[in-house]
Parts: C-alpha cells; structure tokens; sequence
C-alpha cells in the first residue's frame, strides 16, 4: 500500500507492507524495514534510516518520520 498526498513542494507519504514503493518529488522511496520507532527506506536506491520525530536529508529532500505502526510507515517529504 502507498499513500501520497502532495501540496507544492511538500508530500506526506504512507508506505505500507514490506516492499511497498511510491514516487515522490521525482525521488523513489521504498519500505524495506520498521523497528520500533526506526524505519529503513530505499531512496533511489539508498537504505536510508529514519528515526521517529526526526529529520534526515537525502539530497535536496528533507524526510521526517512521524509514525510507524505495524509494518506502515509515515513521512513528510519536502524538497529544500
């Protein structure tokens, strides 16, 4: 499941299940692992980790994790 909701620069995404892809801001993003509060995503093919409440950059995009619940993940994607 993927989910992606977009206003101007900024993407909110849901990646849900194991293998689960979207493409955001001309950028592939995949879901490979959730532990706890850390999720590990594919970025254009980089394992990236992000941890919850946090905010990691990955070129000119800046991801926030906000939730990871039961194998879904959620994340704000914004092109700096």
């Amino acid at each position: 499941m993927s989910l992606v909701s977009c206003f101007g620069n900024s993407c909110l995404v849901t990646l849900g299940g194991s293998g689960s892809r979207a493409h955001v801001l001309g950028t592939d993003f995949g879901l490979a692992a959730i532990d706890g509060d850390r999720a590990t995503l594919h970025v254009d093919g980089r394992e990236v980790t992000c941890d919850l409440g946090r905010s990691v950059s990955v070129g000119a995009l800046r991801l926030t994790c906000t939730a990871a619940t039961d194998g879904t993940v959620t994340f704000t994607v914004v092109r700096d």
